[in-house]
């Protein structure tokens, strides 16, 4: 159907060749720029990514550079301290030299001038970029000094987006020959107190060869019982008991503790002391040949340590056991001199008196009718003729109430008397005691040795470089002043005390050759390390370009091809657009 109104055909030519038009473009920009997503709108998706990922390079690029300056900065200092090794070589042979008799050590010392000279000049002229590692100023007021130099070796983008860059740290500290400032450096860091048991834990008295202690087995009415005394000094002193009481909170089987176990229990032991005693400031673990150690956290001349080992605290129901520290007790045991009176009376009015010092506290017991009745069932003799058993009983009740850490017990017809103590700072006294116990006044014991330790304060040294660093001192007939490798002169040493001098410079110029090869090898090692970063720089940027060509780059011959085809189509269009619009003419020959 032919119409006046709407023609069809040349509608739909139209279309096609809008579409054909638009294709057209998409393809010529795609063959004109090489990218098929050249914009967000093509592809919103891959052009965020490659866009990133171009960002990534642009920064790789500059730690590639980067790397590139410090591989020159590191090449600079190589090749000065290869040149100055060269030098100490050459001073060294001098030095040889002047060792022989008869050799003037005036004119010696002119060629080893020109020497330290010549080293000196080489150092300050190894500069790169503005940098200098061998001749510094360390000056706190230097800003621009810094003893470890970083160049960036790496870039890399963290999930959420953070940046990050690696470092390659040179020691330039470390590698320096010269110093405008001298600073202090610490070359021996002060260390805490340290005791260390004498065998391996698992081979002690206390644990089984299965490397197991058994603290649950009854023999003769005993169970064994580890008794120590850490003593921090400045009354930072608690005592440490591992027995089948203390240990039920940390061991599962009683009879079969472990060292992971026993170790638990005595630090739980030190924590629950408090901050007033060793909480907090003192730490036990097991050292690489498995002994028990107890190290201070505090370090320094101050810190101090001693552990002693007590004696069990009831010897009718413990056995003292030996866990790296003996179980010989370290306390003052004071035995009476004579035996203990079998008339002892304290019935009606009479009383026995025996004052006793523990070594901080002296406290007067009075043995009486009122003190045997307050006991009550704890002695059973009677008051008249009170055995040494109850004696004691009542002497350590009035101990205990009145804070003396002595205690009292009897044995083979004497008292006897010890202190919580566990070294020879303890120490037991009886002064003015009735005779009838036995003591005689005066008298006295003091504990035994027990393991100590004590840390040591830190040493420093002042420094500068390598070679300006004060070495050593001419002998005093020559002014005993200070020389270095950077300004020894030997032109007066003469004689034996001259022969002694010239050999102490001769092996400090020797150390310093050790010393800069050192150097050398610590700026080869950056060197290899700063190369290696380079090369796996350039490999990642070239993966990185070929991420975003799978990405958004156009397939060209796939492009070209397909420009042809849509330019053929293009032409097709507007001739049946032409074709379309002239039909119409047709209707007006109907009318002719």
């Amino acid at each position: 159907m032919t119409s006046l109104l709407t023609n069809n055909a040349a509608m739909t030519a139209l279309t096609t060749l809008k579409s054909i038009n638009s294709q057209l473009d998409t393809t010529s920009n795609r063959v004109s720029t090489g990218q098929r997503v050249s914009a967000a709108s093509d592809n919103a998706a891959y052009w965020s990514i490659a866009t990133s990922v171009r960002t990534d390079n642009a920064s790789l690029s500059a730690v590639k550079d980067s790397l590139g300056l410090g591989s020159s900065s590191v090449d600079t200092a190589y090749n000065g301290l290869n040149s100055i090794i060269t030098d100490l070589q050459n001073i060294r042979g001098k030095l040889q030299s002047a060792m022989t008799p008869g050799v003037d050590r005036a004119k010696v010392q002119t060629e080893i001038s020109a020497i330290q000279s010549k080293m000196k000049a080489t150092a300050d002229s190894s500069n790169s970029s503005g940098q200098n590692w061998l001749s510094v100023d360390s000056t706190a007021t230097n800003t621009n000094y810094q003893a470890t130099q970083k160049v960036v070796a790496g870039f890399s983008r963290a999930s959420d987006g953070t940046i990050n860059f690696s470092m390659v740290n040179i020691d330039v500290n470390g590698i320096k020959l010269y110093d405008r400032t001298a600073g202090s450096t610490v070359t021996k860091p002060a260390t805490a107190a340290l005791v260390v048991g004498s065998t391996s834990l698992t081979g002690t008295g206390a644990f089984t060869p299965g490397g197991t202690a058994d603290f649950a087995t009854v023999t003769a009415g005993q169970t064994k019982q580890v008794n120590l005394v850490v003593d921090l000094g400045g009354g930072a002193s608690a005592t440490i008991q591992l027995d089948k009481d203390t240990l039920k909170s940390t061991a599962k089987d009683l009879s079969k503790v472990t060292t992971d176990e026993m170790l638990s229990a005595i630090n739980n032991q030190i924590a629950a002391s408090g901050t007033a005693k060793l909480g907090g400031k003192v730490t036990a673990g097991l050292d690489t040949a498995g002994r028990l150690t107890f190290t201070t956290v505090g370090t320094g001349t101050a810190a101090t340590i001693k552990i002693g080992v007590a004696n069990p605290t009831d010897s009718t129901k413990f056995v003292a056991a030996d866990i790296g520290f003996g179980a010989t007790s370290n306390a003052p045991a004071l035995t009476a001199a004579s035996n203990y009176s079998a008339a002892f009376d304290i019935s009606g009015a009479n009383t026995r008196a025996i004052t006793i010092n523990d070594g901080t506290t002296t406290t007067t017991v009075t043995l009486s009718s009122a003190a045997y009745d307050a006991a009550g069932s704890a002695v059973s003799s009677a008051k008249a003729t009170l055995s040494g058993a109850d004696a004691a009983t009542l002497i350590n009740i009035a101990l205990k109430a009145a804070g003396n850490t002595a205690s009292a017990s009897f044995a083979g017809g004497k008292l006897s008397l010890t202190t919580s103590g566990a070294d020879t700072n303890s120490s037991v006294t009886v002064t003015a005691p009735d005779a009838l116990y036995g003591f005689t006044a005066g008298q006295t014991a003091t504990g035994t040795n027990a393991a100590a330790g004590a840390g040591t304060a830190s040493t420093t040294t002042t420094a500068k470089g390598i070679l300006d660093t004060t070495a050593g001192n001419y002998n005093a007939s020559f002014g005993a002043g200070a020389y270095s490798v950077a300004n020894f002169n030997i032109s007066n040493l003469v004689g034996s005390n001259g022969d002694a001098d010239v050999q102490n410079i001769l092996n400090m110029v020797d150390k310093a050759i050790a010393s800069v090869t050192d150097a050398g090898t610590k700026l080869g090692a950056n060197k290899t390390q700063i190369d290696g970063q380079k090369t796996f720089v350039d490999t990642l940027m070239k993966a990185n370009d070929r991420t975003i060509g799978v990405l958004v780059d156009a397939d060209v011959e796939e492009e070209s091809t397909k420009l042809k085809a849509l330019q053929t189509q293009q032409q097709l269009a507007v001739q049946a657009l032409s074709i379309a619009n002239s039909a119409s003419q047709n209707v007006l020959s109907l009318f002719r």
